[in-house]
């Protein structure tokens, strides 16, 4: 007595749902491991420079907002120059970090962003100034 199956034969070697599961989340992995993570919610125009440094990715980010009543952000929080550096002596940032990035617009006062660099380095952070390449590099 001969018994026949009534299943398909094998497609092959590779299972198109599991491949498409594989490439969704190769995808995922490299959304999310951008550099896009670091950036501040308050639109600043930095201005450009030569130079570049590598990302801080655990740096906290100070934001100066441009015109003549320019406004300071410590990680997204508005705050005044004494308050900034109250929360930068009382080390509110990570006990191993201890870099901060300033975000200051290119229309912000000079004078302004000379007082936030001096609090910053007195209270014993390492300052990162935050540019943007120029065009063609």
């Amino acid at each position: 007595m001969k018994l026949e199956s009534t299943l398909r034969p094998g497609r092959g070697f590779l299972h198109f749902p599991s491949l498409l599961d594989i490439l969704f989340l190769v995808l995922l992995f490299f959304l999310l491991s951008s550099n896009a993570v670091v950036r501040s919610g308050i639109a600043v125009s930095v201005p450009q420079s030569r130079s570049a440094l590598q990302a801080a990715a655990s740096a906290d980010i100070i934001t100066l907002s441009g015109g003549s009543a320019s406004q300071i952000f410590f990680n997204d929080r508005l705050v005044t120059a004494d308050e900034l550096e109250d929360e930068l002596s009382g080390g509110s940032g990570d006990m191993g970090n201890k870099q901060v990035v300033l975000r200051a617009d290119q229309t912000a006062p000079y004078g302004q962003v000379i007082k936030i660099s001096n609090i910053v380095v007195g209270s014993g952070y390492s300052l990162i100034l935050a540019t943007r390449p120029e065009p063609g590099q």
